[in-house]
């Protein structure tokens, strides 16, 4: 199965929280697994992880937040690659 999430945004609608560098959706303030926090792309990759573990998932966001994206779903340890 592919997916095909889209994650972009100016960051205006959470504001002062979010901005156009970190949308809402990177913001750390859902309740995640063992107590931790997680933001809402992070929750969305794990419930795909959980849920279909053979799914490729593709992301299409602009070119501010691929950094905040390789950070939360690659080096945070998701379950995307690259």
């Amino acid at each position: 199965m592919q997916i095909v999430l889209l994650s972009g945004g100016s960051g205006k609608r959470l504001w002062p929280l979010s901005n156009d560098a970190a949308s809402k959706q990177f913001l750390k303030l859902l309740p995640g697994p063992n107590g931790s926090t997680e933001s809402m792309v992070q929750r969305i990759d794990r419930q795909i992880q959980e849920n279909i573990p053979d799914a490729s998932v593709t992301v299409s966001t602009n070119r501010l937040q691929t950094g905040f994206l390789r950070h939360q779903l690659i080096e945070e340890g998701g379950g995307l690659t690259s």
